[in-house]
């Protein structure tokens, strides 16, 4: 089962899938050990930054030494390597450009500069880039093998004409959205402080009420202490931290939302279900103003409590996870005035489905998917791999014309094959392989795979299929690799 972790911000979110050490780990976290896919989603940008393992060490290398940079004022050109996929730049005294250019292209040669994707960041939207990696470094469950790396720059990069304070470079300054806060502040202004007009409540025109704090000696306090005393001014320490916006605080923890579904107790009497099920469709419906037609049908697993309230949801497959905003989920999703959502009470869950053609279907969760039937057996021996991979290329490449491949990044599938050879389903584990499928031979040999039907019940192996940009080279391997 693919696991699945974000990490939110207001002008970005960080999206990893991968896969974990144990399947069908009944952990209600489980540790996300191998990734398949990170997604970087930028406010203003339609396309997400996309790609495997390489992509997200990448990103996340150039995002500290930019930072550490900056933080420093020391850009040391020679330690910039241009063999890296993922660059950094300075091109106003607010914005900053980020260069993504694809793998397998030679720096400088015409391919990698018309595929090259350049983005330009406001210090703000790179503040937010910087804290959700240092949310995922946070994450003790994902990827806990990769580390960050940071070394203090050497003093030779040092101009000797700086100040010795700009001199100072952080040794470790890594992903740390502290440090940008201290960018942030540095271009704040100085807080303005009132002189009092009066000292002592005796003068005269004298109408504010002193605390307990600063009331002369043996004094006591006014009768008229009960009323609110004038708001001081801030403090530049209290200016490190404002107070978040309406739209920054609205945005929920989706995985929050997720582990409400896998940790509060379930409700599973009939009864219940169909009354709550009655009230979810109604109130969606209602609120689904947006019919926008769409190609495939929008699947979620949805948790609602007692009273009928939205407390949690998950997307199903990949078409519910990129139209998401194209439903009312958000909109009817209950938040609680702490911030995270209720997960003590029963909940009802439910298989949430907005059609191609316009109509809400909600049905149990339980009922939609048979969550009761046993999984299929998953191949892993080394030698049953080594006989099917040359039946699934033959199949492949029967009928490829590498001739009509035009991605501009690669597609990456997961297939599931028979023990004969025969392909079950196949899986895009990008956006990218979502929108050109239809270029490669798999639509011809199999559906894509339906997350919210059965479990498979008949074994299978999993095979990873990429077909490489920009010229369509097709490489297959196991999908966990050769044991």
């Amino acid at each position: 089962m693919t696991i699945q972790r974000q990490y939110n911000l207001p002008n970005c979110t960080l999206i990893l899938e991968g896969l974990g050490d144990t399947i069908g780990s009944a952990e209600a976290r489980p540790v996300l050990s191998m990734l398949v896919n990170a997604e970087c989603h930028l406010v203003g940008q339609e396309k997400p930054l996309s790609g495997g393992r390489d992509f997200f060490e990448g990103l996340v290398s150039a995002v500290s030494q930019y930072a550490q940079e900056i933080l420093s004022g020391v850009h040391p050109a020679r330690l910039i390597n241009p063999e890296q996929w993922v660059q950094f730049r300075r091109v106003g005294v607010n914005q900053h450009r980020l260069s993504v250019r694809p793998p397998d292209t030679t720096p400088g040669s015409g391919i990698a500069a018309q595929f090259t994707r350049e983005i330009d960041l406001t210090t703000v939207q790179l503040f937010d880039l910087v804290e959700a990696i240092d949310q995922f470094f946070a994450d003790s469950q994902t990827l806990p093998d990769l580390a960050l790396n940071i070394k203090p720059l050497s003093r030779k990069y040092v101009r000797s004409g700086e100040p010795i304070a700009r001199q100072a470079v952080p040794a470790a300054i890594g992903a740390s959205s502290l440090a940008l806060a201290a960018i942030a502040l540095f271009a704040l202004p100085v807080p303005k402080v009132t002189q009092p007009t009066c000292l002592k409540m005796s003068e005269p025109g004298c109408t504010s009420t002193p605390t307990a704090g600063n009331s002369p000696a043996g004094s006591s306090p006014s009768p008229v202490a009960a009323s609110p005393s004038p708001t001081p001014s801030p403090s530049p320490a209290a200016s490190v931290s404002p107070s978040p916006s309406p739209a920054t605080a609205a945005q929920p923890d989706l995985t929050n939302l997720e582990s409400v579904l896998n940790t509060a107790p379930e409700i599973t009497d009939p009864g219940q279900l169909e009354s709550l099920g009655n009230q979810l469709r109604s109130q969606v419906d209602q609120a689904w103003t947006n019919r926008t037609p769409f190609v495939e049908d929008l699947v979620y697993r949805v948790g609602v409590a007692k009273d009928g309230a939205i407390v949690g949801y998950k997307p199903v497959n990949p078409a519910a996870l990129t139209n998401a905003k194209q439903t009312p989920l958000l909109d009817l999703l209950y938040r609680p005035a702490t911030g995270s959502p209720p997960t003590n009470e029963p909940i009802a869950q439910f298989k949430v489905a907005f059609t191609s053609s316009g109509v809400v279907d909600v049905a149990p969760w339980r009922d939609a998917v048979g969550s009761e039937l046993a999984p299929a057996t998953e191949i892993t021996d080394t030698q049953q791999l080594e006989e099917l991979l040359p039946k699934l290329r033959e199949q492949l490449i029967k009928d490829w014309n590498e001739s009509s491949f035009t991605a501009e990044q690669d597609l990456t599938f997961q297939v599931r094959v028979k023990p004969d050879g025969a392909v079950i389903d196949y899986r895009p584990e990008d956006q990218s392989a979502v929108d050109n499928a239809q270029q490669t031979p798999l639509p011809k040999l199999a559906k894509q795979v339906d997350d919210s039907a059965a479990p498979l019940q008949e074994s299978h192996a999993l095979f990873k299929v990429v077909f490489r940009a920009p010229d369509g080279r097709l490489e297959l391997s196991p999908w966990r690799g050769w044991q």
